[in-house]
């Protein structure tokens, strides 16, 4: 074997016993370089030196490159397996420069992620101010408020990224994230039916509270991880997890742009969506030729519910 496809991944997939790691030589004539697939569903490549390289190359997307000492020096190259395509092309560069162009394996990783960072950089924007507050909010209550309850197949229900009317929808609760960095809990509502309770289901909106400044505790970087590391060994979730995250613009690469805001948690609140919870009537109808209704509320002097309460309806979702 010697090219790097989709199909050897698979197969090592299918080989790979649940709880271990698998791994096999790229090429029959390669001893020194190795393919594997991780308990956590991580693609590796293997690349043996015999010196360590004093620097290595910055994260790109989700692929990486760390030092291994084992029984001899290894650099280690992987990536989530959602970035599966971008790192077999990753693959099958290195090995190529090494087998095809005899090149130093060090020099030929770092080339090869360069090149590849070049070539990504203009397809992969930094995101909005106003797209990081609100996605650092929704991964926030993903973590914080359900995940304890839920699990992480809270990441199959997150809809957010789908543009659908409400962040998470589950079979019989659908929650609403609001996030701002206002000194008050005001919220943007930007659909006509995105404070309306589907039929037969509840509706939950939570309200979380930031402050920007440099000096901040956290940025979208740290909530990222923090969910990844809550999700553990689940390969599925965080392989859908992942995908959600790419459609909201999320990519590794915005670590090293220096474009992150600086944020720390002020405050959250979740309420339900009912009786005389602040908004527009379920039955309302915009007139003709409204096209668009964008309103805001303010929460501050609604009852939101405690832990218990939370926690018993998230049992139906």
């Amino acid at each position: 074997m010697s090219d790097v496809s989709p199909e050897r991944w698979a197969a090592l997939r299918e080989q790979r016993s649940h709880h271990e790691a698998i791994y096999e030589r790229v090429a029959d004539d390669l001893d020194e370089n190795l393919l594997g697939v991780t308990q956590d569903g991580r693609l590796h490549l293997l690349v043996a030196v015999e010196i360590a390289p004093p620097t290595l190359p910055p994260d790109l997307q989700s692929i990486q490159v760390r030092l291994v000492e084992a029984e001899r020096t290894w650099l280690d190259v992987s990536a989530r397996s959602h970035h599966e395509e971008l790192f077999t092309l990753a693959v099958n560069k290195v090995v190529y420069a090494i087998r095809i162009e005899g090149r130093d394996p060090a020099i030929a990783i770092e080339k090869t992620i360069d090149e590849m960072r070049s070539a990504l950089r203009p397809i992969a924007p930094d995101l909005s101010h106003t797209e990081q507050i609100g996605l650092f909010g929704e991964l926030w209550v993903l973590s914080n408020v359900l995940f304890p309850s839920v699990g992480s197949r809270i990441c199959h229900v997150w809809s957010g990224p789908d543009s659908e009317r409400h962040d998470f929808v589950g079979t019989g609760v659908h929650v609403e994230v609001k996030t701002t960095t206002r000194s008050e809990p005001k919220h943007d509502i930007s659909r006509v039916d995105q404070l309306r309770a589907p039929t037969d289901k509840r509706l939950l909106m939570v309200s979380v509270l930031l402050e920007r400044s440099l000096g901040g505790e956290e940025t979208l970087a740290d909530r990222v991880d923090d969910v990844r590391a809550k999700l553990g060994n689940d390969g599925h979730a965080i392989d859908v997890f992942e995908a959600q995250l790419a459609k909201l613009g999320w990519h590794e690469g915005l670590r090293q742009t220096g474009s992150l805001l600086r944020f720390t948690f002020r405050d959250v609140h979740v309420f339900e969506v009912t009786g005389s919870f602040p908004r527009l009537p379920d039955d309302y109808t915009p007139p003709l030729g409204v096209s668009g209704i964008r309103y805001t509320v303010d929460v501050g002097s609604q009852p939101s519910l405690n832990v218990a309460e939370v926690r018993k309806i998230l049992e139906l979702i």
